[in-house]
């Protein structure tokens, strides 16, 4: 595929002309190319906040077209008549052992045939559609299978309970379909906006995304759990909302502060440890909290107050999970590192502190239910789903940022920890105020992400790419290696 001119493919979209894209298989070229496109669109649209979810649909549709064109291919390698109904029976038994879930090993051959799978996208007066087409007509039993698998859909209130009773592997495609179902009616969209069908010779699936949206709140149990369970989280300390007043308080004096620090000896200690450590090099010894406080700052102090005081309630009331709170303190250093590379020294400590609080609400959702957040983590990895969010929300009714975000509110931090903590895996979708801090906590998150091999770099959205001038794998690896080595050797 040629590359794309996107700002020109947007340009005759804002003219109401159709614009399309071909290709013969999804790789990360295409995966970076629809995802700035959709994002484009739907900022424009103002829907930015659908970027995620629209994301995860096109490409469940997308790869179940090109899946459908390596099925002819792998039909004619075996000698098999597609059409001849023991000949099916038999080609998709190997077709699902050799083809399904590694797709790949067949884009060459996708390559130099004449199966293009083509997304056409059009503006409406209400509606933008989404219009993928592939040059294989679908075969009738499948097609009898998937509208069962949709009116079934349609059904189920949230995508835990369609798991078992859906899941169909003849070819691994049954769960899309219920995922599609479940993320429209949880964007507001009626369901009858898709549709599949074939004309004998090309199969088209189209979507009617509505520029006007009524989303239906899912509920569940696990919801409510959550819910009660944020209810009954204390509040800060009167001496931690005291310490932090003063800290934000322009004219205070270091006496106040190391007055009330001291009627708290573990905090106490934990601000000596700070200012003795490797982040700060006084050249001597401090052995006093004036000097301390003095040493690390009014700003690093709010910052160790907060994080201190999040991380005692939250481990006094749930489960302890020291590998969420050993991502984070990676995430805050990968966040310092990319904000003292990009020159952005005046919000270094305000990015180290989203890196720290940043999965907040993952501790909760851990701790309320672990099995079907492990089960979430699966799926999200094995369907290459950008984020954990979007199946969250349609399986519990609540994403982890979600989480955070009221949990945070509750504890009235600053509107800036907010805002990061709630957007850290839709950086769009933040206020523009907050961009910088935002797209910082989300870029080091994506970073740890790559590094532990649950995220690729073309995940990333095509705006924070350009803001960081991160324009080739290599960009991101040498990003990678810099945060790495700076956290290896401040650990």
């Amino acid at each position: 595929m040629m590359p794309v001119n996107i700002p020109q493919l947007i340009a005759h979209f804002d003219k109401n002309e159709p614009v399309s894209i071909s290709f013969y298989y999804p790789n990360e070229a295409i995966s970076r190319t629809l995802n700035a496109m959709l994002a484009a669109i739907l900022s424009k649209n103002d829907q930015i906040y659908l970027l995620d979810m629209m994301i995860t649909i096109l490409r469940e549709i997308i790869v179940n077209a090109t899946k459908a064109n390596a099925k002819r291919i792998y039909f004619k390698k075996l000698n098999l008549d597609i059409n001849d109904p023991q000949s099916y029976t038999t080609g998709i038994e190997h077709f699902k052992k050799d083809i399904v879930g590694q797709l790949d090993t067949l884009e060459n051959e996708l390559k130099n045939s004449n199966l293009k799978v083509t997304l056409s996208i059009c503006k409406e007066d209400k509606s933008i559609t989404f219009i993928i087409t592939n040059p294989a007509a679908i075969h009738s039993e499948e097609l009898n299978r998937i509208k069962i698998r949709i009116e079934k859909a349609k059904e189920y209130l949230d995508f835990t309970q369609a798991y078992e009773d859906v899941y169909d592997d003849t070819e691994g495609a049954g769960l899309g379909i219920v995922l599609v179902i479940l993320l429209l009616k949880n964007a507001g969209i009626d369901p009858s906006n898709y549709t599949i069908g074939t004309d004998g010779k090309v199969t088209r699936v189209a979507l009617s995304l509505p520029l006007q949206l009524r989303p239906e709140a899912i509920t569940t149990k696990i919801k409510q759990q959550i819910i009660n369970a944020i209810q009954g989280i204390p509040t800060f300390p009167d001496h931690i909302l005291v310490l932090l007043q003063l800290c934000r308080n322009k004219e205070v004096e270091i006496k106040d502060i190391t007055m009330t620090l001291m009627h708290d000896p573990a905090l106490s200690t934990d601000v000596l440890k700070l200012a003795n450590s490797a982040g700060f090099v006084p050249g001597k010894r401090v052995n006093n909290l004036s000097e301390a406080v003095m040493t690390i700052g009014l700003k690093n102090l709010e910052s160790l107050l907060i994080t201190i005081s999040a991380r005692k309630i939250l481990d006094d009331r749930f489960q302890k999970f020291e590998q969420i709170w050993e991502h984070c303190n990676r995430v805050a250093s990968y966040a310092r590192t990319i904000a003292t590379k990009y020159k952005m020294n005046a919000i270094i400590e305000k990015v180290s502190l989203c890196g720290l609080l940043h999965d907040l609400g993952k501790i909760v959702l851990l701790s309320v239910d672990l099995d079907i957040t492990q089960w979430i983590a699966k799926l999200v990895s094995d369907r290459r789903i950008r984020t954990s969010t979007v199946m969250e929300e349609i399986s519990i009714g609540i994403s982890h940022s979600g989480i955070g975000e009221l949990i945070a509110s509750k504890w009235q931090l600053p509107e800036y920890l907010i805002e990061a903590i709630q957007h850290h895996h839709a950086p769009l979708s933040a206020d523009s105020r907050f961009k910088d801090i935002v797209f910082i906590t989300y870029l080091a998150n994506l970073l740890c992400g790559i590094e532990s091999r649950r995220y690729f770099y073309y995940y990333c959205d095509d705006e924070v790419s350009r803001y960081f001038t991160l324009q080739s794998k290599s960009d991101f690896e040498n990003l990678g290696k810099l945060c790495q080595d700076i956290y290896n050797k401040l650990k």
